[in-house]
């Protein structure tokens, strides 16, 4: 996590935690059962259970499962804690192409969990995993243009990510490209109007960071601007995202 200063208050921007995988979109009904059983068991805190369920998954092949013990590995849930184990499992998933492998696997060079950190070998998993739409690695390749860690600070390319997100409803990402509109990053001047829709839809989205934005922006805006973008919001909320301001 990094503080960074901006006018009279202290923002925190929070990377990533490892994304774990509930649903398969193609299994024979066998291994749908045994696959959704790991999930409940992991969801009631049974992890030993949960991985019974996953392990023979894993090694038949099924890459969410293989993502899913890695996960397990990572966290010491039901098992040992074992970094080394748990970037196994996640490469074998990552094989498969799955976003959330991929992802997990540039966490781990991020945060150097088993491995060295390594921000530019974690960058070019965040873009791979990001080239197949995962919202969360969307944010974390924003994250790393937006502080310039493991590649080139570039502030225009941070917001687009941070948008595409944050239309995907991702709360933190929406936080942050409410901050970066508020603390005018890459623009000619702050856009308190825009930082207020953005971090509204992410309070109620549950992000309690967002409220450091919009205490501030909700100051710098006239009366009636308030109301304008609380219409805005609403009509983003029951129209979807997509082609929110």
């Amino acid at each position: 996590m990094v503080v960074t200063e901006n006018g009279n208050y202290r923002f925190v921007k929070k990377a990533l935690t490892f994304v774990f995988t509930l649903f398969i979109p193609f299994l024979s009904f066998s291994q749908d059962d045994r696959f959704q059983a790991g999930v409940a068991a992991e969801e009631r805190g049974h992890f030993a259970t949960a991985l019974r369920s996953w392990i023979p998954l894993a090694e038949e092949g099924v890459p969410e499962a293989q993502n899913n013990v890695g996960h397990m590995y990572e966290k010491g849930q039901g098992v040992a804690q074992n970094y080394s184990v748990a970037m196994q499992w996640y490469r074998r998933a990552a094989e498969s192409e799955l976003a959330e492998a991929q992802l997990n696997i540039g966490l781990l060079y991020y945060y150097g969990y088993g491995v060295a950190t390594n921000h530019r070998e974690a960058v070019s998993w965040f873009r791979l995993a990001a080239e197949n739409e995962l919202p969360e690695a969307e944010y974390m390749l924003a994250l790393s243009y937006e502080q310039g860690t493991g590649i080139s600070l570039d502030y225009r390319e941070a917001r687009r990510l941070f948008l595409k997100s944050a239309r995907a409803n991702y709360a933190p990402a929406q936080m942050m490209y409410s901050f970066m509109l508020q603390a005018g990053e890459g623009l000619e001047d702050s856009d308190p109007f825009r930082a207020y829709i953005w971090g509204k839809i992410a309070e109620q989205n549950g992000s309690e960071e967002a409220l450091d934005v919009t205490s501030i922006s909700s100051i710098l805006l006239e009366d009636e601007e308030v109301a304008e973008a609380d219409l805005i919001i609403e009509r983003c909320l029951t129209q979807g995202l997509d082609t929110c301001p």
